[in-house]
């Protein structure tokens, strides 16, 4: 439970830092080879513009760039993916051995204890072949992936305009209006969707899926809907693409990655 809290925490923030940062039509906000700098907007943010821009030249929509740029990095990411999900199914695996453990040694709190505790967990870490922060690194790349899409959305030549580039009739610019509300529940209903067929799936695979119910994800994406749907109808058009395709991704990635069984 406290990692769930601390994730909550963790995208509150930056729901705050999102909402508190819109797309001002000010073209002197736009990020262009001669106005990066430092490390992030010189090798993060400008790369992310330009190959956006280079979509756009090739496709005539940025819209359809902005869905194209955002798919191709999570096809990048997906190797990420794919070690998370071993690295769940192993731990599903050896749950009852980590419940033993934590049974024998329960109402024991001093430092002896503690620590004989954690390093026989440990060595069935080990003897399993199993990382536990394997995991975590999906949501490790992510993060600043989010960062670095929304700052490349609200600096781009042709969005910190006065006119910027229309999709489907809508500014990609525009934030906390109609069509930002529309996308927010369709991403929020696409990720209760992705969470709960997740959540069948490894119930349906793994007999002990559910034995620690505070790392349930379907519990998770509850607790999290209304954030992500706040994070949506704040931010800027162009990022709630973004969202969108992050979530179809999330949803048809179980079907394109076979998940792993472990014996």
């Amino acid at each position: 439970m406290k990692k769930t809290l601390a994730l909550m925490a963790v995208v509150g923030l930056i729901v705050l830092v999102l909402s508190g940062c819109g797309v001002d039509a000010d073209p002197a906000r736009a990020l262009t080879a001669d106005t990066a700098s430092g490390f992030w907007e010189t090798f993060f943010i400008l790369p992310l513009v330009q190959f956006i821009t280079w979509l756009y030249y090739l496709i005539g929509n940025l819209g359809v760039a902005i869905i194209i740029a955002s798919l191709l990095v999570k096809i990048a990411i997906m190797p990420l993916m794919v070690k998370s999900m071993n690295s769940t199914a192993k731990m599903q695996s050896v749950s009852p051995q980590l419940d033993k453990i934590k049974q024998k040694y329960a109402g024991k709190t001093d430092q002896d204890s503690r620590m004989k505790m954690n390093m026989e967990m440990q060595s069935l870490y080990k003897e399993n072949g199993i990382n536990p922060l394997a995991g975590c690194w999906p949501m490790l790349i992510q993060m600043p992936l989010m960062m670095a899409f929304f700052q490349a959305f609200s600096r781009h030549p042709y969005i910190a305009t006065e006119t910027p580039r229309y999709f489907l009739g809508m500014s990609l610019a525009i934030s906390g209006e109609l069509p930002n509300v529309i996308l927010a529940i369709v991403v929020s209903g696409l990720m209760y969707l992705s969470q709960s067929l997740t959540q069948k799936r490894i119930a349906a695979n793994n007999q002990n899926a559910n034995a620690n119910p505070a790392m349930n994800p379907k519990m998770m994406s509850l607790m999290m809907l209304p954030v992500f749907a706040l994070m949506v109808y704040g931010s800027p058009l162009a990022m709630g693409l973004y969202f969108l395709v992050t979530q179809i991704v999330m949803l048809i990635q179980p079907f394109i990655i076979k998940r792993p069984t472990v014996a």
